[in-house]
């Protein structure tokens, strides 16, 4: 079991950030470069980032946002998930989902949203076998702001 802990704005953020670079992670995480002023901008807004930790080293993160519904239905959207290449196939992901199914317990929303790339066969063997109540095949698009 890692140590899970929701990171809060207080905090060192910069000694975070440092861990959460793209040379510190696998090609195939896709990790982007973390800062602190945009991790804490982040934060104010009301998003989520829970770290898995082995001391002082991060195992894994979840990086989360409420997505709220005029309806009333909110989710907690899960919109990276990463475990470090040192960590991998010891149950980091499993706990991070898990962690995120109590944060949006304990906010009264009523579901937990995970989405990956069709091709990350790892990633879908992992959501697939927690279980979902529901799987969605889609598409996502994304449009550049000029």
């Amino acid at each position: 079991m890692f140590a899970l802990h929701q990171v809060q704005i207080g905090e060192d953020l910069t000694a975070i950030c440092d861990q959460m670079q793209p040379g510190e992670w696998a090609a195939d995480n896709e990790m982007t470069s973390y800062q602190p002023e945009l991790l804490k901008k982040f934060l104010e807004a009301g998003g989520i980032l829970v770290l898995a930790q082995d001391g002082d080293s991060i195992a894994g993160a979840a990086l989360c946002y409420e997505l709220l519904y005029p309806a009333g239905q909110h989710s907690l959207y899960v919109h990276e998930l990463d475990t470090h290449p040192d960590y991998r196939r010891q149950g980091v992901a499993t706990q991070l989902v898990d962690e995120a199914k109590k944060i949006a317990k304990a906010h009264g929303l009523i579901e937990v949203w995970i989405g990956t790339e069709t091709d990350n066969d790892p990633a879908n063997a992992l959501y697939k076998a927690l279980k979902p109540f529901e799987i969605e095949p889609s598409l996502i698009y994304a449009y550049k702001v000029n």
